[in-house]
């Protein structure tokens, strides 16, 4: 039995029974170049491989085709990457790499801001490796910068689908002919996110000029959650691939499709290929375990002052806490974004020393409506600061690595399960503990059930022992406690304060009414089996206008909308019992 052999066989035996995040070999028994090994160590501070790191990189060095699937937060950048750059190493040691042999790897990201993660990660990775050059094009970005860039070559590029798709069509001088690698990084969002019709362009070009080259490229595609839509691209991009990740289960894949019909309109027969795939046999997610996960149970109207009050409890006290709050819209963002970097408490206070932000913490909000530079300087403060509050849409959802994140708070529900297990997957990575929140009204509390189905089961979290703790100005001690969450003294204390401070500044009173209208559209959007959990007509809207700092409900634009959810308020109005149902069932 060969070396090489009985290091394969150790590292196989090590990585079944080891239930921890790290496996018990090294990146040389992988396979990997010793020079990488060192980058690994001293760059990025790799000192062992994760799991799916010691059970992909074998495979991918290999040079099959390959599907992984894995939790988030378990280093799956770094799974693609390392073979990429440990091949190029051997090719450079025969023949020297140059600029002018154009991009040898193309990585495919959902986002600008995880294409600048793994770019990031990747420019590490290539400090000393100065004939290596790495690059990425996005939407935002100069094109005309990124066209000079592409003329002098770079051997990595990570990309956004739109952008490379432009790129491929118009720039001539874009060397693509030596390509080796075409990798998808969170497969799942990029077809979510509506770019199935470019990705199948792209595949059609560099199929095309695959034909005409003898180089033999290899198709990676990984995904934290696998559905239809990934399972049609891996029937279309990969041949008889590997898979990784799955549980043994026992998949079956066709050999790569000669024709390509669109990944929009062939999602119902992609099950004709690949079989419809979860993330176990039983349709459970994997969720680290040393993840807490737990809810807190609040009607709407109390939904702010309970934030706040969590957060000001998490945040004080406390010199390296990092927190990501998800919110359904843009608006939403933008609104508890500017009141909480403008209320200050105690509320009424006439000396200026007294008062102060009720949270103390450097705030950061980032979002799709932001412009690229905003974007991208929110995304990169926030990764470095010890302790912050990040205000987000789901766009930070997916595949970014904020370092640190102790705790994640769903403000918003996340609609379907697969996108709570991105958005907790923030935190808790690479074996760190983590805790997680989610906030439901009584009347979404059937959502536990859907989690529970996946095998995500949350704690309550005890609520009122929390608010019982915070300061109360001007209470008086003999006061009984209050068993009720609406008539709690801290609860209607800092409702009263937060009106306050919202309608006596007009710019916050105007983005407090635009969340607002968002905020119920958004909810109004959910689909499927979740329509019957997140049902707009069961929303008092002035309590929704309560959640938002406001005093009274806004009106809704749009005619008929307006007009059902205006009804809707005035039938909950209405205490009597059977003529209430009789108006409900009639809507």
């Amino acid at each position: 039995m060969s070396k090489n052999t009985k290091n394969e066989e150790k590292h196989s035996i090590e990585v079944a029974h080891d239930d921890k995040v790290f496996a018990s070999c090294t990146f040389e028994t992988l396979g990997l170049h010793t020079r990488l090994c060192n980058i690994l160590e001293e760059k990025l501070g790799f000192k062992v491989p994760t799991h799916i790191q010691a059970q992909a990189v074998p495979v991918i060095l290999s040079g099959k085709h390959v599907l992984v699937n894995a939790a988030t937060g378990t280093g799956k950048t770094l799974v693609y990457l390392a073979p990429v750059v440990h091949h190029l190493l051997l090719q450079n040691d025969k023949q020297r790499i140059n600029r002018a042999d154009g991009t040898y790897a193309l990585v495919l990201v959902p986002t600008h801001e995880l294409c600048m993660q793994v770019y990031e990660t990747l420019d590490k990775m290539l400090h000393r490796l100065h004939w290596l050059v790495p690059g990425y094009i996005m939407g935002g970005e100069s094109r005309a910068k990124e066209k000079a860039r592409l003329r002098k070559g770079v051997s990595i590029l990570v990309s956004t689908p739109g952008r490379l798709l432009d790129h491929l069509k118009n720039t001539s001088s874009f060397v693509y002919t030596n390509l080796r690698w075409l990798i998808f990084d969170e497969a799942d969002r990029i077809l979510e996110l509506g770019y199935g019709k470019e990705i199948e362009e792209i595949l059609t070009v560099l199929g095309s000029r695959q034909d005409k080259s003898t180089v033999q490229r290899q198709n990676l595609l990984l995904s934290a959650t696998l559905n239809d839509k990934v399972n049609h691209l891996a029937n279309i991009s990969l041949e008889n691939p590997v898979t990784i990740g799955l549980d043994d289960k026992k998949i079956q894949i066709k050999p790569m499709c000669k024709t390509l019909s669109s990944l929009e309109a062939g999602v119902d027969n992609a099950s004709d290929g690949l079989e419809k795939l979860t993330n176990s046999s039983n349709g459970e997610y994997n969720m680290p375990a040393q993840l807490i996960q737990r809810y807190v149970k609040v009607s709407c109207g109390s939904r702010l002052v309970v934030l706040m009050s969590i957060l000001k409890k998490l945040f004080e006290g406390s010199a390296t806490q990092k927190i990501v709050v998800f919110f359904s819209t843009c608006d939403a963002v933008d609104f508890h974004y500017l009141l909480m970097s403008e209320f200050q408490w105690p509320p009424n206070s006439n000396s200026e020393a007294e008062s102060r932000l009720f949270l103390e913490c450097k705030t950061y909000k980032l979002h799709g409506n932001m412009d690229h530079g905003e974007r991208r300087s929110s995304f990169n403060e926030f990764k470095t600061e010890k302790s912050a509050l990040l205000l987000s849409t789901d766009v930070s959802a997916r595949g970014l690595d904020f370092p640190q994140v102790r705790c994640i708070i769903q403000y918003d529900s996340p609609g379907e399960a697969t996108e709570y297990v991105h958005r907790v997957g923030r935190t808790a990575r690479l074996g760190e503990r983590g805790d997680s929140l989610l906030f439901l009204q009584p009347i979404e509390i059937d959502y536990l059930d859907e989690l529970k189905r996946h095998g995500v089961l949350l704690s309550e979290y005890p609520l009122l022992k929390l608010l019982d703790s915070m300061p109360f100005y001007g209470r008086n001690p003999n006061v009984k406690k209050f068993v009720s969450l609406e008539t709690h003294h801290w609860v209607l204390s800092l409702q009263k304060a937060l009106e306050s401070c919202v309608i006596t500044e007009p710019s916050l009173k105007k983005l407090a009414m635009s969340a607002f209208c968002s905020w119920v559209r958004a909810y109004s959007a959910h689909r499927g089996e979740l329509k019957s959990i997140f049902m707009v007509k069961k929303l008092h809207l002035g309590h929704v206008a309560k959640s938002f700092a406001l005093k009274e409900q806004p009106s809704l634009v749009g005619g008929s909308f307006q007009k059902q959810l205006k009804k809707r308020n005035r039938d909950q109005k209405h205490k009597g019992g059977s003529k209430r149902r009789r108006i409900i069932s009639k809507s």
